[in-house]
């Protein structure tokens, strides 16, 4: 199951790369996290990894990343080898007119939850996803320099 969240945003394709790739920040835009860090950085950042501490539905969980696309200012795809969703997570940066386009692409196996009405699921995902999105950008226009 793929999900695909693009916004349009006020900053600068610089100022929206540094946000993406500072894993310290991200505490401060994604609701359910609580750290992130490297926890190795390879040559050209591919084979990377990365830990997110999580709280989700009140478990805590330390899920690993390894970064399988870099390409600066661009793209950032990372792989999670933490089960049931074994999730790959693509960020995009296109340039646009006065800001930039910015796309958080999910792909999810659903795994155990293959009965679950997709629309129901997509509604569950949409409202944990979306706020997390929507801090980010919010986050991003107020930092702008294009301010």
């Amino acid at each position: 199951m793929t999900f695909t969240y693009k916004n349009k945003i006020k900053c600068t394709k610089e100022e929206a790369w540094s946000l993406i790739i500072d894993l310290e920040r991200r505490p401060q835009w994604i609701h359910f996290q609580e750290k992130c860090y490297w926890l190795e950085k390879q040559a050209g950042m591919i084979g990377s990894r990365y830990q997110e501490k999580q709280v989700f539905l009140g478990i805590p969980l330390n899920v690993n990343y390894v970064v399988t696309v870099w390409k600066e200012l661009e793209r950032k795809t990372s792989k999670c080898d933490i089960g049931p969703f074994y999730q790959t997570v693509d960020i995009a940066i296109e340039e646009a007119q006065e800001g930039i386009w910015c796309s958080l692409t999910i792909h999810a196996k659903v795994g155990p939850f293959i009965l679950v009405p997709e629309k129901f699921l997509r509604k569950q995902i949409d409202a944990l996803i979306q706020p997390m999105v929507d801090k980010f950008t919010a986050m991003l226009e107020r930092e702008s320099s294009l301010l």
